[in-house]
C-alpha cells in the first residue's frame, strides 16, 4: 500500500469514527444527519470504515427482515446517489488527486456490493431511529383487539400495553414522551436517565422518574394510578421541557393512589386504590371491588369477541366484586346467573343480561 493510499485510510478511518461517536452519543441534530447521510453516500469506502469502527455488522440482519422498509427503493436511491470515487479523496480532504481517485475507484468493480452495504447500513439506521433516540424520530405502538404487548424503550424504560391500544414514543435531548392515543398503559420508568419522562394521554399530563404507573384513556375519562413511586397529574399544557412544575394545578399521586381527570378537569384529590389490581390487565384478569355490572361488563368487552350486551340501565348499576379471568367468558356468564334477579340469553352475538322475572308463587290454595 503506497503513503497516499495509507493517508487516505487513516482519514477515512477517523471520519467514521467521528461520525460513530457522534451517532453513539446521539448528538446529531438534523443538519447533522443529513451530513452524515451524505458522507456515507460518497463512497462504500465510508461505509466499510463506518461498519468496522462500529462493529454493527451482526446486528443488520434484523433491520433488513423489517417490512417497513421498501428494499427495491431505497436500493434505487443509493444507486442515484452514488457518486464519482473522486469524492472519497476530496472529503478526506485530499483535494483531486486522481491517482488515487483511480484507486478508489477499483471498489466500483463491485458497486453492487457497495450500494448493498449502504443499503444494510441506511436500514439499520432507521430500525434504531424508530424509537427516536437516535434521530429524534417518533415510534407508534399500537394492539389491536384482545392484544396485548411489551416493548423495552431506549433508555430501559417498559411500555405495556393493554388491548385495543395505541401511544407514540418520541425521545429528545431534553425529555422521552409518550403520548396515549387510546386504550391503557403501562409504564416501568428507568432510572437514571436525566431526562424526565412524560406520558399525554388527552388532558392529561403525567411527569415521572424511576417509577411504575398506569394510564387508562377511557371514553369519558382519564385514570392515572400509581404503583411505586410518585408522579405529578396536571391539566393541559405541559411544563416547559427545562421545567418540573406544570404551569396550572396538579396533584402528587403516590403509590397506592389513583386520579382520574374528567371533562377537563382533575379530580380534588387523589384516592386510595388496590394498585395491584388496577393493573391485573398485564396478567389478563379483571378484578372488580363493587363496581357496576356495566362497567365490568365493558371491561370484559375489551378482550373478547364474544360480547356483554345489558340494556337494563338498573342492571347496569347493579354492584358486584370479584376477580375474573378475561379469557374466561364461560365462568364470568356462571357468576353473573347466579345473581339475584339477573337472567342469561345466549345470542348468535354475544350474551344478553336481562332482569329475570319475579318466581311465580305455586302453592296450593288455603282451604277455609
Amino acid at each position: 500500500m503506497t503513503a497516499s493510499e495509507q493517508l487516505v485510510n487513516a482519514a477515512i478511518a477517523e471520519q467514521a469514527r467521528a461520525w460513530f461517536v457522534a451517532n453513539d452519543e446521539g448528538s446529531l441534530d438534523a443538519q447533522q444527519t443529513a451530513a452524515f447521510l451524505s458522507w456515507l453516500r460518497a463512497s462504500p469506502v465510508h461505509v466499510r470504515a463506518f461498519l468496522g469502527v462500529s462493529g454493527i455488522a451482526r446486528n443488520l440482519k434484523a433491520a433488513g427482515d423489517d417490512p417497513e422498509f421498501a428494499l427495491d427503493a431505497l436500493l434505487e436511491q443509493a444507486r442515484a446517489d452514488n457518486v464519482d470515487p473522486l469524492v472519497a479523496a476530496e472529503s478526506a480532504g485530499l483535494g483531486g488527486d486522481r491517482a488515487i481517485a483511480r484507486r478508489l475507484g477499483t471498489w466500483y468493480v463491485w458497486a453492487l456490493a457497495g450500494v448493498a452495504a449502504v443499503l444494510v447500513l441506511g436500514l439499520s439506521l432507521l430500525w434504531w431511529s424508530r424509537d427516536g433516540e437516535r434521530f429524534g424520530l417518533p415510534r407508534t405502538y399500537d394492539t389491536g383487539h384482545g392484544e396485548q404487548a411489551a416493548w423495552r424503550l431506549p433508555d430501559g424504560s417498559m411500555l405495556h400495553l393493554n388491548t385495543d391500544s395505541s401511544t407514540t414514543v418520541h425521545y429528545s435531548k431534553t425529555e422521552r414522551v409518550v403520548y396515549v392515543k387510546r386504550g391503557q398503559a403501562f409504564f416501568e420508568v428507568a432510572h437514571g436517565d436525566r431526562r424526565r419522562f412524560r406520558v399525554s394521554a388527552g388532558d392529561a399530563q403525567v411527569l415521572a422518574v424511576g417509577t411504575e404507573f398506569d394510564v387508562y384513556r377511557r371514553p369519558d375519562a382519564t385514570l392515572v394510578t400509581v404503583v411505586e413511586g410518585t408522579v405529578t397529574v396536571s391539566v393541559g399544557e405541559p411544563p416547559p421541557s427545562n421545567g418540573i412544575e406544570p404551569p396550572g394545578p396538579s396533584q402528587r399521586v403516590s403509590a397506592g393512589q389513583q386520579i382520574g381527570i374528567e371533562g377537563g378537569k382533575l379530580w380534588p384529590a387523589p384516592v386510595p386504590v388496590d394498585g395491584k389490581a388496577a393493573v391485573a390487565w398485564l396478567h389478563r384478569q379483571i378484578i372488580v371491588e363493587d363496581r357496576p355490572l356495566g362497567q365490568v361488563a365493558e371491561e370484559f368487552n375489551r378482550y373478547g369477541h364474544v360480547q356483554i350486551e345489558i340494556d337494563d340501565p338498573a342492571l347496569r348499576a347493579v354492584r358486584v366484586s370479584g376477580r375474573f379471568d378475561a379469557d374466561d367468558l364461560d365462568s364470568l356468564a356462571a357468576f353473573l346467573g347466579s345473581l339475584d334477579g339477573v337472567a342469561i340469553e345466549r345470542t348468535p352475538t354475544g350474551i344478553r343480561l336481562l332482569t329475570a322475572a319475579p318466581p311465580k308463587d305455586k302453592s296450593p290454595p288455603i282451604d277455609h
